[in-house]
């Protein structure tokens, strides 16, 4: 039985990726740990009642009785310092999008995953909807994909998806457009992705087109079902993951550097490069403006 470890109950996923779990014959939740910033103490202590779990006042106390743990909560600025005494304690980490508000935070999280020789897990889901899983076999040489809301915590949903369908490392970004909603971005293997941030917020839907061998486009709406179809894979690569039977580190720490990237590219008008010397000094995205006005789903 794989005991899990659930830092932050922010957002709708805690309790939803619980039910999975719980729900499976190879794993439970049994620990959690929340600053109480959005949730109340009754909330935590009903979610821990719920699935037999032992709350913690301390995050770094759950290190020895968890095999696996999920840092989940929403500010991305909190990821590093939860994360990272998990990682270097050697604990299969899975961390929510986005992975990170800053390349230093990002490089940290990769160097304690290598320190500590842990499987590093996580990001956006959208990856694993069937559907977007798919688009390989399209072998794209060229992907447009569009989406709504704040472009760093929802763009990140394309981010991931692009990197994942395409499988290669980025090489360059490209601003598109003076209103800072469109860059392009340029892969080791020739293929360009271009990115829409500006999506409408009625629809709320992610779209994707590819173009390679054959055209394929794929929509995913923010609806229940939708979101269904996309978390029980990403849960089952969590649990390989929990298991050493997986590891996404160099895919996630790729991705987290790319999408630090665009927003600088977004921000200044300027192309960004992947080289060690220049991203680097990518834009750091503060997560007050978003915590602000954020409200959890349920």
């Amino acid at each position: 039985m794989i005991e899990t470890g659930m830092l932050g109950l922010d957002t709708s996923h805690p309790k939803k990726f619980a039910s999975v779990l719980t729900d499976r014959d190879d794993t439970t939740v049994g620990a959690v740990w929340d600053s109480g910033d959005r949730r109340n103490d009754t909330y935590i202590d009903e979610f821990c009642t719920d699935h037999d779990a032992t709350r913690y006042d301390d995050s770094r106390a759950m290190i020895d009785a968890v095999d696996a743990v999920m840092v989940l909560t929403v500010d991305w600025c909190t990821h590093r310092p939860l994360a990272v005494p998990f990682l270097e304690a050697g604990v299969p980490t899975m961390i929510d999008k986005p992975l990170a508000g800053s390349v230093s935070d990002v490089d940290a999280i990769a160097a304690a995953a290598k320190r500590g020789d842990a499987p590093l897990y996580g990001g956006s889901a959208v990856p694993f909807h069937p559907a977007v899983s798919a688009l390989p076999e399209t072998n794209p040489e060229t992907l447009f994909c569009s989406g709504y809301g704040d472009p760093f915590y929802y763009g990140v949903h394309l981010i991931d998806a692009a990197r994942s369908v395409l499988g290669v490392d980025w090489i360059r970004i490209e601003p598109v457009d003076s209103d800072g909603h469109v860059t392009a971005v340029h892969f080791e293997d020739g293929s360009t992705v271009t990115f829409d941030f500006d999506g409408s917020e009625q629809d709320g839907t992610f779209a994707f087109l590819s173009v390679g061998d054959r055209t394929d486009t794929v929509t995913i709406e923010s609806t229940v079902p939708e979101l269904e179809r996309m978390y029980d894979p990403f849960l089952d690569g969590f649990v390989a993951a929990a298991r050493g039977e997986r590891d996404d580190r160099h895919r996630l720490i790729d991705g987290a550097r790319m999408h630090l990237g665009v927003q600088t590219a977004i921000e200044e008008g300027t192309p960004v490069s992947s080289e060690a010397d220049v991203i680097p000094a990518a834009t750091s995205v503060d997560s007050t403006p978003f915590l602000a006005d954020y409200e959890p789903y349920y």
